[in-house]
């Protein structure tokens, strides 16, 4: 069906549409509805979502403009920070809601995928089916049931948008519908800056399906396909003419794209998530991207052993990965025959040359060449480019089937497909209930998996099993001894035992691999503070906060030791610098309690002392009063509430107070507040 005209529309056909967009919105539900029970995740939800300032303080003017000013986690996604404010304003932190939206903007894209290929194609059952595949495929997990990949699906929004309007325009141009075009592309780049080979992606589509061909092939007397784009001058070729014309048209899409990519490196630079060539050289970048290539593919086709991390064999220690071995030229023989068959056949089957096109150029800024981060690959990077050989492969089967009984025949085993795709898709979303679940998964189907090691460790510590974590952080240590996080995770566990120079070790080893690394600074401030050295913590106090002058942790702390040191007038200042970021930064815990620190310290005191200074009332009343100035809670008011409920002898109130405390808390305070609560359990309460 070309471009300039219209699918037949009717009533009949309509409510069929209708219908079939509902039944997709049915099936994302029925296989995403568990995520509402899920939890946030140790793997880069805190840095996203629980512990970053400007999302958990929500849609306020501060926090919209750092949106669009910081490179926070090596990005620059503006419009996908904005949505994650949202729902903080919306829902607040409980993560059921977050993965919820996530699923409904996942259905939203199936959805958009079925009405574009309906309205470029013209067939509603090969539409349907590809529109099923997409949302039913395992790959697709990750971007949907992963709090923090919202990108993924928010920018597929804007994929299909850009994909229908681009459709609009092309049966009848006009500067406004070009406009949308350019509008809809920058709002997905906004949301994820993958989308930057989508100009290529349109390229094709002029192949197919919307017949704007870049070669055309009008039969014998023929008229030129376009008036708009007929040859001007004497000697000039239809052809020539209306290729350069269709490229033209994408200069300054690919400019925009451009922007976004230049914009997106600069943040992953400044951020450290680029490899540099000493540790992945050329060579082994390039056979990353065609074994990476073939990865994808055969998980496309059978979807096992998918996980939330895949080790690069080259960066773990002691690894194996031959450039030149003979499995990269098996896969690449295997991408060059492929691409061959597809070029041959396009006069035939463009669907063929269209699909492959777009699987390649759509995963080229993820393949591997410019390195970003140490996986070898990822499920999130598939979600948009195995559309393609999807597409491919639906619609040449609709093509070969013919006849109606083969149609049917072809269009019933495309759903077993679907339905198998479902089945793995249900498990593998499960794998995503927590921390343990997701990286038990990863260590029971990859090797050396360093970074499923660190998060079954982290979620370990949180439970108060300190020697089993210590383990797991020694795991990922032998496969990855460059990781600054595992030494200052397995430094905090020796800290936690009482193995004092053996956490000091950790926490320097880390600042030596990693020299502006603000939890292993903080680390050694709390290791001096705590055994009394205050003058041997105040350093790493200050430090911390000019390294990182938006963490508030760090100023309060710096104040707090100033403070006890005798030194007002630097606490006041430090103070004072604290109070600003906390109002720029509204919502998140430490800046909503700021301004409670004396009574909260005062409660803690009356509510820990021993008698007769304890006094849990008047502890509980000063609480109260915090609450009431200043609504919200924090987990280290929920921490003092606990102390308090437990010396009034209200042990079961103190435990609940004590559970909501560990669900706002970071990470590193996860052990000391488990040990809290089973204190309180057994009907004992903190004493001084």
């Amino acid at each position: 069906m070309s471009a300039g005209e219209r699918a037949p529309a009717g009533p009949h056909s309509a409510r069929l549409e209708l219908g079939l967009c509902l039944a997709l919105v049915l099936v994302v539900a029925a296989l995403y509805a568990q995520t509402a029970r899920h939890e946030f995740v140790s793997y880069d939800d805190g840095a996203y979502l629980t512990e970053n300032a400007h999302v958990a303080g929500g849609l306020t003017a501060a926090n919209v403009r750092w949106a669009f000013t910081d490179f926070h986690s090596a990005n620059w996604h503006p419009l996908t920070w904005l949505s994650h404010q949202l729902d903080v304003e919306l829902f607040g932190l409980a993560p059921g809601p977050h993965h919820l939206v996530n699923a409904a903007l996942h259905a939203c894209s199936s959805v958009l995928c079925f009405v574009f290929l309906r309205r470029a194609t013209g067939s509603t059952w090969a539409s349907a089916l590809v529109a099923l595949l997409f949302a039913v495929h395992p790959q697709r997990v990750e971007s949907v049931a992963w709090a923090s990949e919202r990108k993924d699906v928010l920018a597929g929004v804007f994929f299909f948008l850009t994909l229908l309007a681009y459709e609009r325009h092309a049966r009848a141009p006009s500067p406004a519908r070009y406009g949308l075009v350019v509008l809809c592309l920058a709002l997905g780049l906004l949301a994820k800056p993958m989308l930057v080979s989508v100009p290529l992606v349109l390229l094709l589509l002029d192949l197919w399906p919307l017949e704007r061909s870049v070669f055309p092939k009008p039969a014998p007397g023929s008229p030129v396909p376009s008036p708009s784009l007929a040859p001007t001058h004497p000697g000039e070729s239809a052809r020539g003419r209306f290729s350069y014309g269709l490229f033209l048209e994408k200069v300054p899409l690919l400019l925009l794209a451009g922007a976004s990519a230049l914009v997106t490196l600069i943040a992953q630079r400044a951020g450290g998530a680029v490899q540099p060539m000493e540790s992945l050289a050329l060579p082994a970048r390039l056979a990353t991207a065609v074994l990476g290539t073939v990865t994808y593919l055969r998980q496309a086709f059978w979807p096992t052993g998918l996980c939330f991390f895949y080790p690069h064999p080259a960066l773990v220690a002691g690894g194996v990965f031959e450039p030149f071995g003979w499995r990269v030229w098996l896969a690449l023989i295997a991408l060059v025959a492929v691409t061959l068959v597809a070029w041959r056949l396009h006069a035939r089957h463009p669907c063929l040359l269209v699909g492959w096109g777009w699987f390649l150029v759509m995963l080229l800024p993820v393949v591997g060449i410019v390195q970003v981060g140490s996986q070898f690959c990822a499920d999130r990077y598939a979600y948009l480019p195995l559309l393609g050989p999807t597409i491919a492969l639906v619609f040449l089967g609709r093509e070969i089937a013919g006849g109606l009984r083969l149609a049917r025949a072809a269009f019933g085993f495309g759903l077993g497909i679907a339905a198998l795709d479902a089945a793995v898709a249900y498990r593998q979303i499960g794998t995503w209930r927590d921390s343990s679940t997701l990286a038990a998964r990863a260590l029971g189907v990859t090797d050396r998996n360093y970074v499923a090691h660190e998060h079954m460790g982290l979620w370990l510590q949180r439970k108060g099993e300190l020697e089993a974590a210590k383990e797991h952080y020694l795991a990922a240590l032998e496969s990855a001894p460059y990781l600054p996080s595992s030494h200052q995770d397995l430094g905090a566990v020796h800290a936690l035992l009482g193995q004092r120079a053996e956490a000091e070790a950790q926490f320097s080893e880390a600042l030596r691999l990693a020299p502006d690394h603000f939890q292993a600074r903080m680390s050694l401030g709390y290791l001096h503070q705590r055994e009394g050295d205050l003058e041997g913590a105040l350093p790493h106090y200050e430090i911390a906060s000019q390294q990182h002058p938006d963490k508030l942790e760090a100023w309060i702390q710096l104040a707090e030791l100033e403070f006890a040191l005798g030194l007002h007038a630097e606490a006041r200042a430090t103070f004072q610098r604290a109070e600003a970021l906390a109002g720029s930064a509204a919502g998140l815990e430490l800046g909503q309690s700021l301004s409670q620190v004396p009574e909260e310290r005062q409660a803690w005191v009356l509510a820990t002392s021993a008698p007769p200074e304890r006094d849990p009332a008047r502890a509980l009343a000063l609480l109260e009063e915090c609450a009431a100035r200043h609504p919200g809670g924090s987990w280290r008011h929920a921490r003092v509430r606990a102390a308090a409920l437990a010396a009034a002898g209200r042990f079961e109130e103190a435990v609940g107070s004590a559970a909501e405390a560990s669900a706002l808390a970071p990470p590193p305070e996860w052990p000391r507040l488990k040990l809290e609560r089973e204190l309180y359990a057994a009907g004992k309460a903190l004493g001084r």
